[in-house]
């Protein structure tokens, strides 16, 4: 569409590429070829465009996007693109850019099935992706880099050695710093954490333990990142953080926590330091039967002041959604709400656990119930694949006392199967997001979605006056009564005249 419109082209200002590979052979996917090709000639007609992201399996084959994007898009500052089995040349225009404000990288399945040689020296592109970023681009805000190669033993990340002054939102995945450097005198700080105290700048911020070990974050000066409002790492890096840190609002414990006897009290201690916190998602796994009362209850109790929260339960099903929604309901202020969980398998259906989740917590403007196998294995993400019994997403209509009335609900169930296989036709632009794993690549499921109104009195009839008259309520009970002594008060004022 964009193509023939131009008038509308001149006005996009954020471009977000996503598709389906059509196949697994890079050179002979038609889908990114066809794609990269027609962005290279709707890149001349694409004059307001400042933040373009390209998320595919690969790469685009035709690298001349990159120049014409960067030729005929002087506005465009903020870049992000995705390394699978192929990786960009070192003459590839994709790092000639300068003057970005941000850049993100995510390294997807084919990457690490096509490059296990390089995880031991670094990559060929390396030097002219940090030059990029560093030397040409100094006011970088924001940087995303979500999986890495590691480096040669003895050196340092050239990550630990950048200074941006303007840099507020810093995400790493599994990229090798500084572990293989010394520890050094006493007096000395080791280069991530110097990197760290000198972005003073820096809001959101996320890690893993491959990028910051939790052991050397207590080093860092608690004066350091006096900004950040949003952390998304291990436990252990909330527990050196949190104390110097209480303006933390928005927490994502990225590690899923194994539950044991102490784990609720080691989860609630670190939480209370976080005063202001607004939003958290957290994931628990149980590998046995475990009363989650008491677990639930001192997580809220900690986090008064939540608005929006996520639980994921894994591995076992340790409490019913209505047992759950009782338990989050002393939350004034929730109103979203996201639970991922195991079913019981004596539990009700998906419709009504959303009933009871709302009759529980009154206040919420939405939330969303996702029904998960004991088996799924952690490093996926059930709502991204649709590996997941059911799902649904619901948004609460409340009447003109802001009481709830009813649910617009979306409800997406796996799709009845055919005993044989029907030839498909790549379609793009309509892909699921892929992640990383050691074993071969999941394949999403195809969804069934409903969508319908629910209404959450269903005894209040829709007749007006005599409806209610019917109504078997309070209500209805006092109308009756009103109802008699009206025609009481007629009679007697009728026997009066007559």
């Amino acid at each position: 569409m964009l193509r023939f419109r131009p008038d509308v082209a001149r006005h996009i200002q954020k471009l977000y590429i996503r598709f389906s590979s059509a196949s697994s052979d890079y050179m002979v996917d038609i889908n990114g070829i066809a794609i990269s090709a027609l962005l290279r000639e709707l890149a001349p007609k694409l004059d307001a465009l400042h933040t373009f992201i390209w998320d595919a399996d690969e790469i685009p084959q035709c690298d001349d996007m990159w120049f014409a994007l960067r030729i005929s898009c002087p506005r465009l500052r903020t870049l992000g693109t995705c390394y699978g089995s192929v990786i960009p040349s070192q003459r590839s225009h994709l790092l000639e850019f300068k003057n970005l404000r941000g850049f993100s990288l995510t390294l997807k399945y084919g990457y690490y099935t096509h490059h296990t040689d390089d995880f031991q020296d670094a990559l060929p592109f390396d030097s002219r992706l940090w030059d990029m970023l560093i030397q040409r681009s100094p006011d970088l805000e924001e940087l995303h880099v979500l999986g890495g190669p590691l480096i040669l033993d003895g050196a340092v990340h050239p990550l630990c050695n950048a200074r941006w002054p303007l840099l507020h939102s810093l995400s790493l995945g599994d990229l090798v710093l500084d572990w293989s450097s010394g520890p050094g005198p006493m007096s000395s700080k080791r280069p991530f954490i110097a990197f760290l105290e000198a972005h003073q700048c820096l809001r959101f911020f996320r890690t893993s333990r491959t990028a910051l070990s939790p052991h050397i974050l207590p080093s860092l000066d608690p004066s350091a990142l006096p900004h950040l409002t949003h952390f998304a790492g291990s436990l252990e890096h909330l527990q050196a953080l949190a104390p110097s840190h209480p303006q933390i609002t928005h927490l994502a414990i990225e590690e899923p926590l194994i539950i044991r006897d102490l784990a609720p009290l080691l989860v609630a201690g670190v939480l209370q330091n976080l005063h202001c916190l607004t939003e958290l998602r957290i994931a628990f796994i149980f590998h046995s039967s475990y009363e989650s009362g008491n677990l639930i209850k001192n997580l809220v109790s900690t986090s008064p002041g939540l608005t929006t929260l996520e639980i994921t339960c894994a591995r076992r099903s340790s409490f019913k959604v209505d047992t759950l929604a009782k338990s989050i309901s002393c939350l004034p202020r929730l109103r979203h709400l996201r639970l991922t969980l195991v079913p019981v398998a004596t539990g009700d259906s998906l419709r009504v656990c959303a009933s009871h989740v709302v009759q529980a917590i009154p206040r919420l403007h939405s939330f969303a119930l996702t029904f998960i196998s004991a088996s799924l294995p952690l490093y996926l993400t059930p709502v991204d694949f649709g590996l997941y019994e059911e799902s649904g997403n619901y948004v609460v209509r409340t009447d003109e006392h802001g009481l709830p009335h009813s649910l617009s609900c979306t409800e997406r169930r796996p799709a009845l199967r055919l005993p044989f296989r029907l030839p498909s036709i790549p379609i793009p632009l309509a892909v699921p997001l892929l992640a990383f794993s050691t074993s071969s690549p999941p394949r999403g499921r195809k969804m069934r979605t409903q969508q319908f109104l629910l209404n959450l009195r269903p005894d209040t009839s829709k007749h007006g006056g005599l409806g209610l008259i019917l109504e078997r309520s309070t209500a209805g009970d006092e109308m009756r009564v009103l109802t008699v002594l009206i025609a009481l008060s007629g009679l007697a004022l009728w026997s009066f005249f007559a």
